[in-house]
C-alpha cells in the first residue's frame, strides 16, 4: 500500500457500506414508482410525449411504459400488458442485472453478469422485434391504449 506521512488507505469498505449504490438505486426507483403510481397517467401526462412516436408516428418499445407501471403497481397486470407488454421483461433484466450489481458491490454472491454482449444483443434482437412487432396492424393489440 502507498503510504504518505505514515497514513495508509484506508481498508476496502466492508459489505453494508458497498451496498450504498445499488440500495440508493432501488431507493429511486421505488420513489419514482410511487409517484407514477400515485398520479394516473391514463388521465395525466406524467413525462414528456416520446420524441420517437412524435417524430415517425410509430410506437417505441417504451411507449406507454409509464402507464404499465402504473397499471402494475395498481394491480391491473392485464392493463399493464396491454400498455406495454414488454415491461415485465424489461422488469425482470433490471431485477438480476441490479441483483447482480448488489452481490458484487457486498461479496455476498456472485451472478453472471447480465451485460454479457451476447445477452446486450439479444435485449437489442427482442427491441426490434417488439418495435416492429406493434407497428404492424396484424398486432395493433400491441400497441398503448390511448390517453384519455
Amino acid at each position: 500500500m502507498l503510504a504518505a506521512k505514515g497514513r495508509r488507505w484506508p481498508a476496502r469498505a466492508g459489505p453494508a457500506r458497498a451496498g450504498l449504490a445499488p440500495a440508493a438505486a432501488a431507493a429511486g426507483l421505488v420513489v419514482a414508482t410511487t409517484v407514477v403510481a400515485l398520479r394516473d397517467p391514463f388521465q395525466h401526462h406524467l413525462t414528456p410525449p416520446c420524441p420517437f412516436h412524435a417524430l415517425t408516428g410509430l410506437w417505441c418499445p417504451l411507449c406507454g411504459g409509464t402507464r404499465a407501471v402504473w397499471a402494475a403497481a395498481h394491480g391491473h397486470f392485464g392493463l399493464m400488458m396491454r400498455a406495454n407488454a414488454l415491461l415485465p421483461v424489461i422488469v425482470l433484466a433490471a431485477a438480476w442485472g441490479w441483483l447482480a450489481w448488489l452481490g458484487r458491490a457486498t461479496g455476498w454472491w456472485r451472478w453472471p453478469r447480465p451485460s454479457t454482449r451476447a445477452a446486450g444483443w439479444v435485449f437489442a434482437a427482442a427491441l426490434v422485434a417488439f418495435t416492429v412487432l406493434r407497428n404492424l396492424p396484424a398486432f395493433a393489440s400491441l400497441a398503448p391504449p390511448a390517453l384519455g
